[in-house]
């Protein structure tokens, strides 16, 4: 007599079940789990955007590793300056004395001091790094340019754009610098009424803007965006599982390193990615390719870069480190190997157990949920650094499955259903 399927819970437990077991210990393992997995993919995020690799896995650290703490900086202040109503400077409690009067001597909260930090050390570093950031005295966003002659194209600086959070701090941060900041950058004078106020705005202005209807309105469009994209992401690969198994799942990020940051240098990234992305879908490259995703990323020093998620039928290939190299190989042959380059995860596959690198069966749900994982980051639309164009995530066609007529052969193992992949895959929960 068959035994029934084991559900997705029951699977989770490595070890003899116990069905006396209370629920909430297993809801427990479960967090625990899928907190071990989106760890493994923050890391995957880290070696991927704050380091360069080649195709044999060698690596050296970028440039752009301490401006992008900074930006990320800048967000996380914004969120915590609108949540609160934490004060930037607050007066000591035992005020200094002199014989003439009582002085109030003033000092940073901690927020202040994160506040200060910022605007002393990481806003230069990030007008350093883009240049079309500063500050010309309007408060506006920085928008990608309107088509022009092309020669004036050419030279015309690659334009850098940031989520809403970012640029309201940045703004802000802005315009108080030259208040706030001392001659040499290095102190800052709290006795200076003119100075305290600076500050405090900034605090003001920053709350002003995030808790306005159109700021909240941007951010719920936004997030219902990407709701709908991480949904469609996830049911496109689950339905490569309806007619295949087992899928081998690829990525590789690719790059193209900018000579002078100028539009030609984004238009010069554009095509080859047109190229390269023809021939993938028509089997040049890889045959037999069921899925695919890329997502449209804009780094300082990276200039235009781009991340790839494959997924192949994973009965007929089995080499993951093959193929992605295969792939890196092409967009050099594309691009040219002198500007191009491209970052082949599976080398460091030792690193990352459960994130969805290679042969994923039906029933591998660790596997799965990093595939969700994976799907999460490439359909955030808040990245960093925004590149200008209003979709970011192409998506492959999906091939239509023949449902009428049913498939030769042997009906599929009892436990290797569609019903794991749907509890992960199906309506996959959206943390912005």
């Amino acid at each position: 007599m068959p035994t029934k399927s084991k559900s997705w819970e029951v699977m989770v437990m490595d070890t003899e079940v116990d069905y006396y077991q209370a629920e909430d210990d297993m809801d427990v393992q479960m967090q625990e789990v899928e907190r071990h997995i989106a760890e493994e993919e923050r890391n995957y995020q880290f070696a991927s955007k704050r380091c360069l690799h080649d195709g044999e896995g060698r690596m050296s650290i970028s440039d752009e590793s301490e401006c992008l703490t900074w930006v990320a900086t800048l967000e996380h202040l914004a969120k915590r300056i609108s949540n609160s109503k934490q004060h930037l400077i607050k007066p000591d409690r035992c005020p200094r004395s002199t014989w003439k009067h009582v002085s109030c001597t003033y000092s940073l909260t901690p927020l202040g001091k994160a506040v200060w930090q910022l605007c002393r050390a990481g806003i230069p570093l990030i007008e350093v790094a883009s240049p079309s950031v500063r500050y010309r005295g309007h408060c506006s966003w920085p928008t990608a340019p309107h088509a022009k002659h092309e020669d004036l194209a050419r030279t015309e600086s690659m334009v850098t754009r940031f989520n809403p959070h970012i640029t309201v701090m940045l703004r802000a941060c802005q315009k108080a610098k030259s208040a706030i900041r001392h001659a040499d950058g290095m102190a800052i004078d709290l006795s200076n009424e003119k100075v305290r106020r600076r500050i405090e705005w900034i605090a003001r202005f920053v709350r002003r803007c995030c808790r306005s209807s159109q700021f909240k309105r941007m951010e719920s469009n936004r997030t219902r965006l990407e709701q709908k994209n991480l949904q469609s992401c996830c049911r496109y690969i689950a339905d490569g599982f309806q007619g295949h198994s087992r899928l081998l799942v690829l990525r590789v990020d690719l790059y193209i390193r900018p000579t002078h940051h100028t539009m030609a240098d984004v238009r010069l990234a554009e095509r080859c990615l047109e190229r390269f992305l023809r021939d993938l879908d028509d089997g040049r490259i890889i045959p037999d390719m069921l899925r695919r995703i890329c997502k449209r990323e804009c780094g300082f020093d990276r200039g235009m870069h781009y991340h790839l998620l494959v997924a192949l039928d994973g009965h007929k290939h089995q080499s993951a480190r093959h193929l992605s190299k295969l792939l890196g190989e092409k967009w050099l042959k594309k691009c040219g190997p002198l500007r191009a380059s491209y970052f082949n995860c599976y080398v460091r596959r030792h690193q990352y157990k459960y994130n969805a690198l290679g042969s994923v069966h039906i029933s591998n749900w660790r596997m799965l949920m990093g595939i969700r994982e994976a799907i999460k980051y490439m359909v955030k639309g808040d990245g960093y650094v925004m590149t200008g164009h209003k979709r970011n995530l192409m998506r492959g066609n999906m091939k239509k499955q023949s449902g009428s007529k049913s498939k030769r052969g042997a009906p599929r193992k009892l436990g290797h259903g569609m019903s794991l992949v749907d509890e992960i895959l199906g309506n996959p929960r959206y943390e912005p």
